[in-house]
């Protein structure tokens, strides 16, 4: 990382699509490289409209072998649905898929046994030893609404019986994009973060037609080799993968970008 008085991204407009609530942290990474963090929220997080299901998953009499938590997100809407405290049996055992999601569980107080790297991703969760043989084993796997089927399907193929305790769901957050396309024609958006695929889908919905334009020449900075081939196979024609997954990595990949004076060259040709 580049050090605190060192600003290799001055000038630079970075827009920030992360969920408003959790933007902060990468906003004041890029800020501290000299970056101008420019938030625009692609997805809004809220609860599920009835938590009573997956409360009763948590609760049910026999304990589950695995939780496995999908995200942050996963954590704070799992303490809300129990009153702000949660503590799992002790023959449970808690896997996090993510970096931040195991600092949350562990500021919460939850220990955690497992978390995948070195993506620490599901193909890294899968990948570890203590899933390969889950015959017989009982997994609740904590997610939004609508996660990716893979992992709780690839689990179940493995013989493990799996449930989805889905307890927060993702929006599209009211907003003007007129605004955000004018300032990119101008000029002053020269490279997108990208965290999740809902995210891209979302800017690829806000877009519309404009998509084409700044796909050919934006570069897009994203997490995860998924999120990667869901840029590319949206016609993003320069895409990198920061990793791992976490806010640094972001900021220190788009420094890269910089450092190797592709980007600059493409800021003064299209301006």
């Amino acid at each position: 990382m580049a050090s605190p008085t060192s600003t290799p991204l001055s000038g630079v407009g970075i827009l920030v699509t992360r969920p408003r609530e959790q933007a902060d942290t990468l906003c004041a990474l890029i800020e501290a490289a000299g970056g101008r963090a420019l938030r625009l929220p692609l997805l809004e997080i809220a609860a599920v409209g009835d938590p009573a299901p997956a409360a009763k998953l948590f609760s049910r009499p026999t304990a589950w072998d695995w939780l496995i938590f999908a995200s942050a997100n996963a954590v704070h809407f799992t303490l809300a649905i129990h009153g702000g405290s949660f503590n799992p049996p002790e023959l449970t055992r808690v896997a996090a898929i993510g970096q931040a999601t195991a600092e949350t569980l562990i500021k919460a107080g939850i220990r955690v046994d497992l978390i995948p790297k070195p993506q620490f991703n599901s193909e890294s969760l899968l990948a570890s030893p203590e899933m390969a043989d889950v015959t017989g084993k009982s997994v609740l796997i904590v997610r939004g609404e609508g996660g990716r089927a893979h992992l709780g399907q690839t689990l179940k193929a493995r013989g493990a019986e799996v449930a989805y305790a889905e307890v927060y769901r993702r929006m599209l957050p009211d907003g003007d994009i007129a605004h955000w396309v004018e300032l990119w024609r101008q000029g002053g958006v020269d490279v997108v973060t990208i965290t999740s695929g809902e995210a891209l889908n979302n800017l690829a919905l806000l877009l519309g037609e404009a998509k084409h334009e700044f796909a050919e020449r934006t570069p897009l900075v994203v997490i995860g080799r998924r999120v990667e081939k869901l840029a590319r196979d949206q016609g993003w024609r320069r895409v990198i993968s920061a990793e791992p997954a976490s806010d640094q990595a972001i900021t220190e990949a788009i420094i890269r970008l910089f450092e190797t004076g592709h980007v600059a060259q493409d800021r003064q040709a299209s301006h």
